[in-house]
């Protein structure tokens, strides 16, 4: 811990859930103290501040400074770690199902159209996985307008991820040529410095990216799959249940909503159908 700062109290660590629940609809248990700790600290560095209850009274105040900073607050809170092709089969369930679903929907028609949602796309290996998955599927296909949108919540991963440029642990799990196939590399300018890998503009072009709160109704467009994995994790019931009709009302009839591994529906009231586990259609 920094002696630079008194510890986060559990009162004030309330204080920060009830606030983050209210902003985000995310449910802070209380094995995330010590996280939320170490992340706020940061930002109390950054204004010059000497404690964590000083920082919680900064941001709760109604001026347009403290609603600048909420969203520095809800980026330290919201950053995760991911990588490409995480969890490969639920592309695999993109390319064997919901694309040739899609297609055998619009044949003969002359303007097919896929749109596909990934609505926690994070630092944007999701979006960027499902528009190589897209792109590769529909390859012999010409005339397909693909659209991807990749939200999150959190804006300083939207601007890592608009920028397509990634380090070594984000392609661990691919093979050389799937890296050369996908990436452009990026020579270390120093000794010091790793390699990088720029998504390929082919791939980067189908992607666009905004911010969005996933208690808020999307109301851009309607999709034939939206990914929202391991996001539900840190909803509460009553959040879960709102979010999971907002993504329900963003289908086209007969989409797929493709969740973590580790998430379900189950004691949720919703008109999803079950497909198998973690994988659910309107």
């Amino acid at each position: 811990m920094d002696t630079n700062y008194a510890p986060l109290t559990t009162n004030e660590f309330q204080l920060f859930a009830k606030l983050i629940y209210k902003l985000a609809g995310i449910h802070l248990r209380d094995t995330k103290l010590a996280l939320v700790s170490n992340r706020l600290r940061k930002r109390l560095r950054s204004l010059n501040m000497s404690s964590y209850r000083e920082y919680y009274d900064y941001i709760s105040r109604n001026d347009k400074n403290a609603q600048d900073e909420i969203i520095n607050f809800i980026d330290a809170i919201t950053t995760n770690e991911t990588y490409f092709f995480r969890h490969e089969t639920d592309f695999d369930f993109l390319r064997t199902v919901v694309i040739p679903e899609v297609e055998k929907k619009q044949a003969g028609s002359q303007a097919k159209t896929i749109k596909v949602w990934s609505s926690a796309s994070s630092t944007g290996e999701e979006p960027y996985t499902i528009a190589m998955t897209i792109a590769e599927a529909l390859d012999s296909n010409s005339g397909w307008n693909i659209q991807i949108i990749a939200s999150d919540i959190n804006v300083s991963v939207l601007n890592a991820a608009e920028k397509g440029i990634y380090g070594p642990y984000a392609v661990s799990r691919l093979t050389p040529y799937a890296i050369n196939k996908y990436f452009e590399r990026i020579k270390p300018q120093a000794a010091n410095e790793e390699e990088k890998y720029l998504v390929k503009q082919q791939f980067k072009k189908l992607v666009r990216f905004k911010r969005h709160n996933l208690k808020d109704t999307m109301t851009l467009m309607k999709f034939d799959c939206i990914f929202c994995r391991n996001v539900l994790i840190y909803f509460d019931n009553d959040s879960k249940t709102h979010v999971i009709e907002n993504l329900y009302n963003s289908l086209n009839e007969g989409g797929y909503l493709i969740l973590g591994h580790a998430e379900s529906l189950m004691r949720i009231k919703t008109n999803f159908k079950y497909v198998r586990p973690s994988i659910y259609k309107r």
